[in-house]
């Protein structure tokens, strides 16, 4: 009898394993842990009270396996799961019949399906475990720490396509925020373009001022993740440790640059709300019964995917920039905004818009109109990084990639290896400005691309001699060959 009421359990156990097995290819093994035990938990909660109030003990642990499924399956079928699930309830309380079968049934199935979900989680974590820890095989100088040590700020605009490609495809005309750029001393690259058409692959990239060819063992990979160690502990964070800086991250809602375990501090929006919880468990909360009532009751506390708490993660970032420039410095700050990448969540002038906008326009109306707002935003960040340093600081505000829909251009999506040059073109050309204080002669050049940009900064301040790699482009095959690699440096821009 004990065991039929681990069903509910099992069940639980077995959701949580489902829905991470949807995420799989972006989470680390760790992240199942805090649904695990917050789930389970409930799980334990309702079936004690279950069994307390219950005279029967057979009937308890039916009425509470199907209180789970009914509650893990109300993503599906939430139209009817609740009034459905009190007609059963009520049916189980009144019959008369031995239901020792039907809970042994179920007690099965729960077996079986938590076993699939965790045999194929240990296949994929089995196939993983020679894919993580990719040192990189770049050598870092030791160099005399010079006397002056300026703050260093990495400012990634995901997805922010180059002024040309702005104007010729988008419409979008951005010539006021790079006036703005050039009048308060930065180089425009107007040539750049990214090595990679991924946001984890050019960030991996650019952080450790090297291409990613070692990773091409594992071209049959479709494993976004095995890039996340490279963006975690990477080359220019090492090196700067080592001259005595911090590394301070503000968190993206994109889990690689969320929270970075070997960041001195992250700050996310859930530091301001204390019930904000984790991606995983939110997307499981998702599709169970108790989304709808924790937005209800909690609407501005629960961080969630929706569009309204990305602009909140958004806009907190902005706020809480003032915060981070008066911490103590040597430091090295990484600021990863979400945007003009959609979801489209703000017009020109940064007030939010909803669905029904969005939709009624094309999708490079809303683009450039996000571009604007978040143009906006930098040019008030820069200007107090600028007035609140001590020390001039240095600034490289550079995205990742080209505009994100362009990706879908492809059938399927990503499937770079069926682009056209038009695309490429495209995709490639990338907004990159360099704020180098103090530095007469700094080697830049307009077609420098993001992987010899630390390289060069490093150089610059700390004369460690990288050499300037040869600035090329690759394009991956498809989701399901993100490592391999081909060179299209002939054609991208």
């Amino acid at each position: 009898m004990t065991k039929l009421f681990l069903t509910p359990i099992l069940l639980t156990v077995a959701y949580i394993g489902m829905v991470f097995l949807t995420n799989i290819n972006l989470l680390s093994l760790s992240e199942i842990i805090p649904p695990l035990l917050t789930f389970g938990l409930g799980a334990v909660i309702v079936c004690a009270l279950f069994l307390l109030f219950s005279k029967n003990k057979t009937k308890a642990a039916v009425a509470c396996s199907l209180c789970a499924v009914a509650f893990f399956s109300y993503g599906l079928v939430h139209e009817w799961s609740g009034a459905a699930l009190l007609v059963v309830l009520v049916l189980i309380w009144r019959t008369k019949r031995d239901l020792a079968p039907v809970a042994r049934v179920l007690f099965a199935a729960a077996v079986i399906i938590t076993l699939i979900s965790f045999l194929r989680i240990a296949v994929f974590q089995i196939q993983r475990t020679t894919k993580t820890n990719n040192p990189s095989p770049l050598v870092l100088p030791a160099v005399a720490t010079p006397a002056k040590l300026p703050d260093i700020y990495y400012i990634v605009p995901e997805d922010y396509s180059s002024a040309a490609v702005m104007a010729k495809y988008f419409s979008t005309d951005i010539s006021d925020f790079l006036g703005f750029l050039t009048d308060n001393g930065f180089f425009v690259a107007s040539q750049s373009a990214s090595n990679y058409p991924k946001s984890f692959l050019s960030i991996a990239s650019t952080l450790n001022m090297e291409y990613l060819d070692y990773l091409s063992k594992y071209k049959n990979s479709s494993d976004q993740t095995i890039a996340t160690p490279l963006i975690e502990d990477n080359n220019v964070m090492r090196f700067l440790r080592g001259q005595g800086y911090k590394y301070y991250q503000m968190g993206s809602w994109w889990d690689p640059t969320k929270v970075n375990p070997f960041a001195d501090d992250n700050f996310v929006l859930e530091d301001a709300n204390n019930a904000g919880v984790d991606e995983l468990t939110y997307t499981a909360l998702e599709g169970t019964m108790v989304r709808p009532i924790l937005n209800r009751i909690f609407p501005q506390a629960l961080i969630t995917d929706s569009n309204k708490d990305k602009r909140r993660r958004i806009l907190y970032q902005f706020d809480k920039l003032p915060d981070v420039i008066d911490l103590p410095g040597p430091k090295f700050v990484f600021l990863h905004v979400i945007a003009p990448h959609g979801p489209y969540v703000f017009d020109q002038d940064c007030k939010f818009i909803g669905a029904a906008i969005v939709n009624a326009q094309p999708e490079t109306k809303s683009y450039g109109d996000q571009a604007h707002c978040i143009n906006l935003k930098l040019e008030n960040a820069i200007n107090q990084i600028i007035s609140g340093s001590a020390t001039p600081p240095v600034i490289l505000l550079q995205t990742d990639e080209g505009a994100p829909f362009l990706g879908g251009m492809v059938s399927p999506a990503d499937n770079w290896k069926t682009a056209s040059p038009d695309l490429l073109k495209e995709k490639f050309p990338i907004i990159a400005a360099y704020y180098l204080p103090g530095i007469k002669a700094t080697g830049l050049y307009p077609a420098i691309t993001p992987v010899n940009s630390f390289r060069l900064i490093l150089n610059d301040y700390f004369h460690t001699n990288f050499p300037l790699l040869p600035d090329e482009n690759f394009i991956f095959a498809d989701a399901n060959h993100l490592y391999e690699f081909t060179d299209v440096t002939a054609i991208a821009h």
